[in-house]
């Protein structure tokens, strides 16, 4: 699950980042394409206003965008010329009748003081070189000198055709207006559109944005595509990193499911870790160095003091017999000396197995195995559940011949400890049911009783050492609260299983299953 977080984060984070990027990028793109048609339009209209030409020059204009266009890219610019008095000098044959110098109201404001070549002031530097193209016609026409191909139709009588007429001549001052731009949307297209001019013409320019629109699109697709891969991968990198980063992770927590009370002995390797991982990895080890000590300190002393107690409380236990023996028949000390001798009793069984515990904990348990009949176990055991509860009702639904690999004496205790168990906490003329069946090659005992159903919340407590279930009754029923825990411990000694069934028929089950002896 960590892992998928990471996979997302990185995939939320760096997918933000990324479409922000994209719509940057568009944004930029577009940007300069349409700064690019402004530039081409704003050089094509300042080249011809920076440049005098007389009226018969814009005679051959379209010719001239077709040659230097082509017939392709001429059909996307649409050019109109119109003089001081709206005459129009020039106009596309194929002029949207939408656009019209009417829409640049702002423009007739716009005058700036710019000199053109009459008065020898500099130009902006990317209409130099249409200047110098024609600065030879330019100077010819001061100088009263024409070229032949190039000269205007003269008026009758002037000698060679020059002079020309004031109308063929050269302005003195040229004054450049602003140029403006509007992207404008007609039936037959979207134009980006510049008006610009002098005191003599006004040129409006347009320029179809189709291609544009259609490279704008392509590139919208091209980032639909890449975006989602960008994604994928990132995703896949971002499971890839969570991988790498929690490998060392995961080593510690296989190591930490093997550290049981049997096995305190494990230690987290470090070989290959990260410096931040490998103080975590120091510090896990120190903690586990300090539980075993602690632990084997623990198992010791419970060891050693159930072992100690047993001599002295055997000695207590023949002094009180002997007692009882010698007292008078009914008097009160012999009732006395006996109510002791019952209490040396518990607490010998206490300290056995507290003893037997303690051993199991550290792996020392010793078990003197044999073949054992469970089902005279069983029997022995019914017998005494019907000695102890007699208002209540055996059952036994036992199968013969199943023989197990165990030690007698301690899997008579686990079952005793279960049948106590199932007695003690029943009902008045309750239910006790021994079952005992041979199921896939193991011996499968299940022990089932009425009484209270135990919560699903203390189903996972009902094993742990001294613990009680009803804290009201535990005061009424004698015990200490070993028996589940003993008999789950012996269980595991021969590599059975105990395990608290679900509530079935309203009875608590307890499953004892050990492999049968072949």
């Amino acid at each position: 699950m960590f892992r998928v977080k990471i996979a997302l984060l990185s995939v939320l984070i760096s997918g933000a980042v990324l479409v922000a990027f994209g719509i940057f990028f568009l944004t930029v793109v577009n940007r300069v394409a349409m700064d690019r048609i402004d530039r081409e339009i704003l050089a094509l209209g300042e080249s011809q206003l920076h440049v005098w030409h007389p009226k018969t020059h814009w005679q051959d204009f379209d010719r001239s965008l077709r040659s230097i266009y082509g017939r392709e890219r001429w059909k996307d610019l649409v050019v109109q010329v119109t003089d001081v008095d709206q005459q129009f000098l020039y106009r596309s044959p194929h002029w949207p009748h939408e656009i019209k110098t009417a829409l640049f109201p702002e423009f007739d404001g716009t005058m700036a003081a710019g000199a053109g070549p009459s008065d020898g002031a500099p130009l902006p530097p990317r209409l130099d070189d249409a200047i110098r193209t024609d600065n030879e016609s330019i100077g010819t026409l001061r100088s009263g000198r024409w070229p032949r191909e190039r000269r205007p139709p003269h008026p009758a009588g002037a000698e060679n055709g020059w002079p020309p007429p004031p109308s063929l001549r050269p302005p003195a001052h040229l004054h450049i207006k602003t140029p403006v731009f509007r992207t404008l949307e007609t039936p037959s297209g979207t134009w980006r559109t510049g008006i610009m001019g002098s005191q003599h013409i006004t040129i409006l320019l347009g320029m179809d944005l189709a291609g544009f629109y259609k490279d704008a699109k392509r590139y919208q697709t091209a980032l639909l595509f890449a975006v989602p891969l960008a994604l994928v991968l990132l995703a896949a990198g971002g499971w890839l990193i969570a991988h790498r980063a929690l490998k060392p992770i995961a080593v510690i927590t296989r190591t930490a499911e093997k550290i049981t009370a049997r096995g305190l002995d494990q230690r987290i390797p470090s070989t290959g870790a990260d410096a931040e991982l490998l103080q975590l990895i120091k510090v896990i080890n120190a903690m586990l160095d300090r539980l075993e000590k602690s632990f084997g300190q623990a198992l010791r002393f419970s060891a050693d003091a159930a072992h100690e107690l047993q001599t002295p409380l055997t000695i207590l236990q023949a002094a009180l017999d002997d007692a009882v023996q010698h007292a008078a028949s009914g008097s009160d000390e012999q009732k006395r000396y006996s109510g002791l001798l019952e209490e040396v009793g518990r607490l010998k069984i206490i300290v056995r197995k507290l003893l037997i515990l303690a051993r199991a904990d550290a792996d020392q348990l010793l078990l003197r195995l044999s073949p054992v009949d469970l089902e005279a176990i069983i029997e022995s055991a019914a017998e005494d559940a019907g000695v102890i509860g007699p208002h209540l009702k055996i059952e036994k639904r036992t199968q013969s011949g199943v023989i197990v690999q165990a030690d007698p004496d301690l899997i008579r205790l686990a079952i005793q400890g279960l049948t106590t168990n199932a007695v003690k906490y029943n009902v008045d003329n309750g239910l006790v049911r021994f079952e005992l069946s041979a199921q896939n090659g193991n011996a499968v005992f299940t022990l089932s009783n009425t009484g209270p159903l135990i919560p699903d919340k203390e189903r996972q407590r009902i094993f742990d050492r001294f613990y009680r279930m009803d804290k009201s009754r535990s005061q009424r029923v004698p015990g200490t609260g070993l028996g589940l825990s003993l008999a789950r411990e012996i269980v595991r000694a021969h590599k059975g299983e105990l395990r608290l069934e679900s509530a079935i028929d309203n009875l608590n089950s307890f499953t004892l299953t050990m492999p049968c002896q072949p």
